[in-house]
């Protein structure tokens, strides 16, 4: 009898956070890796957010399932909480009978779900199928009463929950949810080294980065990623050091916010917001310092690329795996959260550190981001999930 070799992908998105590109690596790691065993993946695209994405995962032979497509749809802004809220609610509504429908014909082996997960928990929930559910959960989950129940509720119908960090798995095991069993650590195929080693060379053509010393920031322009205490802090920083300026790549709801700060403290010509790019490697190539001010994250993706770029890193003490990371001040510097006094110490430490230390610091980073590779993340999920296979 033949094996049941189908991979569904479920990771429906509202922008291009770095979840997006990890399922990306992770199935190509799975075509590039596996000599025996082939699989067969499939992405589900629920109303054409793939599209962008399409005929590169075409050319690697991997299927897709359109289930809705509105270009206005698709371009609609989906920034801030409600407008979030009601795309989700859309979303499982148009998706609600097209993928049980997919699921009772086609019957994959594995559905893997990744961001906006409410639909394939519900449907698992519903109704019995043939196919092993694999929840996949980055940061820490914010769980009212409501969620929490309903995750305890669905979570025997779970085959499998991953998460990239020890202390997420610690927190989730906490929570009582999931059996301990069923929770397992690997971390995010984030780092294709041969690829990096040719974007890192990218010229950029951007005086900004010229004669002077950058902090870089990298990610969403939302409230958890903090860039209000950022900017207020640099602020301090330039009365210190005058020859520093801020660089942040991203784009999002407090923009506008932002950019009014960044006037009022007069900072016009010293901190810089640049949109989304799909190259960050030349810019943290041509930066001095990382720093990441986040209220939460998951495996804290920038700064994994930070590390892999032998730049020093600064971050917030927040939950998930960036504490696990860094270590006490091994790899990195770490910061109390939203504490602007030990911020200013970690960072005076950070840029007055004698070389040889700092030299150990960014050795260990860079030994240490090794693990987010995806041929390592291939070999963890072949030993723990696809073994059935």
């Amino acid at each position: 009898m033949e094996k049941n070799n189908k991979i569904f992908i479920w990771s429906p998105f509202t922008s291009k956070v770095g979840t997006v590109k990890n399922v990306v690596n992770f199935t190509s790691g799975l075509a590039d890796y596996s000599k025996k065993k082939q699989f067969n993946i499939s992405f589900i695209n629920s109303f054409g957010e793939w599209n962008y994405l399409k005929k590169e995962l075409e050319d690697k032979k991997f299927n897709f399932f359109d289930f809705f497509y509105s270009n206005k749809f698709l371009k609609w802004k989906k920034d801030g909480f409600i407008k979030s809220r009601l795309f989700y609610i859309i979303i499982f509504l148009v998706s609600f009978f097209p993928l049980i429908k997919l699921l009772r014909n086609e019957k994959p082996k594995y559905l893997f779900c990744y961001l906006i997960t409410s639909l394939p928990l519900t449907l698992f929930l519903l109704f019995r199928f043939e196919t092993k559910l694999i929840l996949s959960i980055a940061g820490q989950p914010r769980l009212n009463f409501l969620r929490k129940f309903f995750w305890k509720m669905v979570s025997k119908r779970v085959s499998y929950v991953i998460c990239p960090s020890n202390e997420l798995k610690t927190n989730l095991t906490n929570l009582h949810i999931f059996k301990n069993e069923k929770i397992f650590v690997i971390q995010d195929p984030h780092l294709s080294i041969k690829k990096i080693n040719i974007l890192k060379s990218e010229i950029i053509k951007d005086d900004y980065f010229k004669n002077n010393k950058i902090i870089i920031s990298i990610g969403r322009l939302t409230k958890q990623k903090n860039f209000t205490f950022l900017i207020n802090n640099f602020s301090e920083i330039r009365k210190k050091y005058n020859n520093f300026k801020l660089v942040i790549i991203g784009d999002g709801e407090e923009k506008e916010m932002l950019l009014k700060l960044i006037k009022k403290l007069n900072l016009d010509d010293h901190v810089n917001i640049y949109e989304y790019k799909q190259n960050i490697y030349n810019y943290l190539n041509s930066s001095n310092y990382y720093v990441s001010t986040s209220e939460w994250e998951g495996s804290s993706l920038a700064m994994i690329d930070a590390a892999v770029m032998g730049i020093p890193i600064l971050c917030s003490d927040c939950p998930t795996g960036r504490k696990e990371f860094i270590g006490e001040d091994e790899r990195g510097y770490l910061y109390l959260q939203n504490n602007s006094k030990d911020f200013l110490s970690k960072f005076d430490k950070m840029i007055n550190e004698e070389a040889k230390f700092l030299s150990k610091k960014l050795v260990k980073a860079k030994k240490a981001s090794k693990k987010f590779t995806n041929f390592n993340h291939f070999l963890n999920f072949k030993k723990n999930i696809l073994k059935e296979i």
